[in-house]
């Protein structure tokens, strides 16, 4: 069986992919220029986690659908990593100016073109198997609570990194490889380790322990789940 975590990286995306091999779990990390690749690359796996947001508001101004003030809610001080995804009007934009005023923040207009591409490709079919997630959600999972420092400190990393390791047996080495495997194109180590989080919740929805962000309306007008699940 074969799980894969998504990431979004200036490369591209990148995957990190378990797959069982003996009795135990292989590791492999790729940066894909495009999602379209990373899905015929991965047809046959059980669950595709992906840190991008899945199902939006058609118009209107941006605001929080409501899956992301649940995530919110379950991350108390890590809250702030859920952004305000853009609405699907906003996705051919091409000037932030208009954005702005509709309460779209820099961060989430500079996802846009990754968005797009998603929402192009999604289908109420396909989202059965490949969903949205948030690596933030899945060390709090993985911990008990949400970690203290940012993803991007010395002190966050190493929370992390000590994380998957009691969570996935990700020992040194294996990191280190995967860094050599996916750095060059483009990810940073937060890109790995947030992806080797997403990769988890993969694996344990296959199991039928992942928890789910959802609220009410449940779907977007085009029938897909607007949810997060780790």
């Amino acid at each position: 069986m074969r799980v894969v975590g998504v990431d979004g990286c200036r490369g591209g995306w990148l995957a990190v992919a378990l797959e069982t091999e003996g009795g135990a779990w292989r590791f492999e990390a790729t940066v894909y220029a495009r999602f379209a690749e990373l899905l015929e690359a991965h047809a046959s796996a059980a669950a595709i986690a992906v840190d991008m947001p899945i199902g939006l508001w058609h118009s209107g101004r941006a605001r929080m659908r409501p899956c992301d003030a649940e995530a919110r809610k379950r991350l108390g001080k890590r809250a702030s990593s859920i952004f305000i995804p853009p609405t699907r009007a906003m996705l051919n934009t091409n000037s932030y100016a208009p954005l702005r005023e509709q309460g779209l923040s820099v961060q989430a207009y500079h996802l846009i073109p990754r968005i797009r591409e998603l929402d192009a490709l999604m289908t109420p079919d396909l989202q059965t198997r490949v969903w949205e997630s948030h690596p933030e959600l899945s060390f709090t999972a993985i911990a008990g609570a949400p970690i203290a420092h940012p993803k991007r400190t010395a002190q966050g990393q190493a929370a992390r990194v000590d994380a998957l390791q009691n969570a996935l047996n990700l020992d040194a080495e294996t990191l280190n490889a995967l860094w050599r495997a996916c750095h060059p194109a483009g990810a940073r180590m937060d890109d790995l380790l947030d992806a080797c989080a997403l990769a988890w919740s993969a694996l344990r929805h296959t199991q039928g322990q992942s928890e789910l962000c959802i609220g009410d309306p449940q779907r977007d007008e085009c029938g897909l789940l607007m949810a997060i699940r780790y």
